[in-house]
């Protein structure tokens, strides 16, 4: 599962979605449109985050879902619950760029998160060590895996980590967003 504002998707968004696709060997990735981002403010017109995200996800075994907005629901461990709570026989991993990683503690219940499913972070540009000393790296530590075995990751019981590198895609929703400001 890979959540996000998507304002706009882009083709970052994608690479942190294939990346984690091929090195976990993932059947799905389903892509979770947020209703809203607490930690944001202009989170853009929901509908036109959710269809950039349609058009960037453009893989046969790649979903984008407005579950989020369904359930009226906002915050991720919120949504997460439900959604294993609907369906507690799947193997689930929550998918982030590595930007995200090193705000992840701002985010309500995120160690109930980090508790309730496998994390994989894949590398994104302009985040260098700060991530892997984020809140986050250091209070689960003990619970990160090598790269090498990313394999395994959505098999293992939580709390459990995997940091992917990979070549980095510089395209962000905020430089995008700037763009179209300017003209």
């Amino acid at each position: 599962m890979f959540g996000g504002s998507f304002n706009p998707a882009h083709s970052g968004h994608l690479h942190v979605a294939t990346t984690a696709m091929k090195r976990l060997q993932l059947d799905w990735v389903w892509w979770i449109v947020a209703r809203g981002n607490p930690l944001k403010t202009g989170h853009g017109d929901f509908g036109e985050r959710f269809w950039s995200a349609m058009a960037v996800a453009d893989h046969p075994r790649m979903r984008v879902t407005d579950i989020e907005s369904r359930l009226g629901l906002t915050y991720t461990y919120r949504t997460l619950s439900a959604i294993t709570h609907i369906a507690p026989d799947a193997d689930f991993v929550w998918l982030m760029g590595a930007d995200n990683m090193v705000n992840f503690h701002m985010w309500s219940e995120w160690q109930e998160i980090a508790r309730m499913m496998p994390i994989a972070i894949v590398a994104r540009p302009g985040v260098g060590p700060g991530a892997r000393n984020s809140p986050f790296a250091r209070r689960f530590a003990h619970s990160r895996i090598p790269e090498a075995e990313a394999t395994i990751l959505p098999g293992l019981a939580p709390p459990v980590w995997v940091y992917l590198t990979a070549p980095l895609d510089p395209i962000s929703s905020t430089a995008i967003r700037q763009m179209k400001a300017a003209s």
